[in-house]
């Protein structure tokens, strides 16, 4: 089954001081030897991964891209296609959430065929589902 994990998610196993990393660590680490689990993050999210770690939390940046490629070796980096954007787009026209970046990462896991997106995220917890993507908190 392809999971795929939140910038959230994420910033909880690169930065372990973080309110949520707890639960999201121990999620992972009892789930990341499953041999029927691929596990995947958008690769877009690396700026993002990158811009916290180093400017909102003081990370050293040296440090900061050694975890994230650490972090690219063991979950796959799976990236945005235009056609993400376009599903995107309609789902936020058709007023299925209101955060249309949370529509385009769920866009563009549902094109791999992911089953399981994990999250922090209240509203996209809130949501549930999106096409064949259970939403749920680790």
């Amino acid at each position: 089954m392809k999971i795929l994990l939140d910038a959230n998610i994420c910033l909880d196993l690169l930065d372990t001081s973080r309110p949520t990393s707890k639960r999201s660590v121990e999620w992972y680490l009892a789930n990341k030897d499953n041999e029927d689990y691929e596990f995947f993050f958008s690769g877009d999210f690396i700026t993002t991964f990158y811009y916290v770690l180093t400017e909102k939390r003081k990370h050293d940046s040296k440090a900061t891209l050694l975890a994230i490629e650490a972090l690219s070796e063991e979950i796959v980096p799976h990236y945005i296609a235009h056609n993400d954007f376009t599903n995107a787009k309609e789902a936020f026209f058709n007023n299925l959430c209101e955060d249309f970046e949370d529509l385009l990462i769920l866009s563009s896991a549902s094109r791999i065929d992911v089953k399981l997106f994990v999250t922090n995220d209240k509203q996209l917890l809130q949501l549930g589902k999106y096409q064949n993507i259970e939403i749920v908190v680790p």
